[in-house]
């Protein structure tokens, strides 16, 4: 009863939130987060089957969408077709590396990455994971994926902590000190940040700007102002059919897009749940 009543709030929650909020047009691009890219099955849904990831870049370029750096962003009054979509990859699991990296190049499809910097070359203890567990990109890896002109790479915190929840001194650091070490690791500039569960509140925001990132990525969030340092994407799982995926693709949300909404949101919630309880003595 009472998990009912849990996710009946969750989904009247979300409801709220996607009539007021994602329904707005906004300037920018479809922006896809990707997260694990595995070959066999995983508990959860935030992973993607290998051959289910390259069913989507192959739609994408069978369907001729112009999948475009994340960098573009910064482009000052550029406008945007329906076919034009970014694709991004949170947490930096080092399937990015050994099966991620293939397709995109056979495919020529740039992309980019969000590593969590203190967890870089470790497995995900900072994850509630029902299963084995995943280990992250190392340092070789990411300086050479840097290289790769396909690859913008930026930061996605130390911890991954939900910088909401913290004190304002942790979120600043999380923030600021992840630019400073991913950039020492890599010898440039980092220039994005991905908040930690798409979650940020005005103080966070200002603390990104302040330590010198250009933008910031969020995640099912409305953004009414077009703001540069807010910009929403949506997730892609592993319960997704072609269908939904092509869903997903739609700019200015049709009907059927209520429901990949909602999902995304939902499932976003859940893990934002589970990962917090389970750190809470650790860090809150």
């Amino acid at each position: 009863m009472v998990l009912f009543d849990f996710l009946f709030v969750s989904i009247f929650i979300n409801i709220l939130m996607w009539h007021f909020e994602f329904r707005k047009k906004n300037k920018f691009p479809v922006i896809l987060l990707f997260h694990q890219v595995e070959k066999e099955w995983r508990a959860g849904v935030g992973w993607n089957y290998v051959k289910q990831f390259e069913a989507f870049m192959y739609y994408l370029k069978r369907h001729r969408y112009n999948v475009l750096p994340i960098t573009v962003l910064l482009e000052k009054n550029r406008t945007y077709s329906k076919k034009d979509i970014i694709i991004t990859f949170d947490d930096g699991y080092e399937d990015i590396y050994e099966y991620v990296l293939p397709i995109m190049e056979r495919y020529k499809f740039p992309f980019a990455i969000f590593p969590i910097v203190d967890f870089i070359g470790k497995y995900n203890d900072w994850d509630f994971v029902l299963g084995p567990k995943t280990k992250h990109l190392s340092e070789k890896q990411l300086r050479i994926l840097a290289k790769n002109k396909l690859v913008t790479i930026g930061s996605h915190s130390l911890n991954h902590l939900d910088l909401n929840r913290v004190s304002l001194e942790i979120s600043e650091r999380e923030i600021r000190e992840s630019k400073r070490k991913l950039e020492k690791i890599l010898g440039k500039e980092v220039e994005i940040f991905s908040y930690p569960f798409g979650k940020y509140n005005s103080k966070v925001r200002k603390a990104v700007k302040k330590s010198g990132y250009k933008m910031a990525v969020s995640y099912y969030k409305g953004n009414k102002k077009n703001d540069i340092f807010a910009i929403p994407r949506t997730g892609v799982y592993s319960i997704d059919s072609i269908f939904d995926f092509s869903v997903k693709l739609q700019r200015y949300v049709p009907i059927l897009s209520w429901y990949e909404d909602l999902k995304g949101r939902t499932i976003n919630l859940l893990s934002d749940l589970a990962c917090n309880n389970k750190r809470k003595s650790e860090i809150y």
